[in-house]
C-alpha cells in the first residue's frame, strides 16, 4: 500500500538519471535543502524533548490534554 504512494517519486528519479548536468544539479540542490530541513527538525525535536523532560506534572498533563484535543479534532475533520 505504501509503495504505490512512492511510485511517482521513484519514477521521477529514474527519469532524471537519463537527463543532463542540470538534472543532477537540481537533485543535489534538493538533497542539500532536505539535509538542512532534517537538521532543523532534529534540533527542534531535541529542544522539545528537553522541554518535556523539564516540565512539572501539571504542565505535562495539560500538554497531553492539548494533544488529545488535537487528535479528537483531527478525527472529527477527517472522514
Amino acid at each position: 500500500m505504501g509503495l504505490e504512494a512512492l511510485q511517482p517519486i521513484l519514477n521521477w528519479f529514474t527519469n532524471v538519471s537519463s537527463g543532463g548536468i542540470a538534472s543532477w544539479l537540481a537533485i543535489a540542490g534538493i538533497v542539500i535543502i532536505a539535509a538542512v530541513a532534517l537538521g532543523y527538525v532534529v534540533y527542534g525535536l531535541m529542544k522539545f524533548a528537553k522541554l518535556v523532560i523539564n516540565m512539572k506534572v501539571k504542565e505535562f498533563s495539560l500538554l497531553l490534554l492539548a494533544v488529545g484535543a488535537v487528535f479528537v479534532g483531527l478525527a472529527i475533520l477527517l472522514p
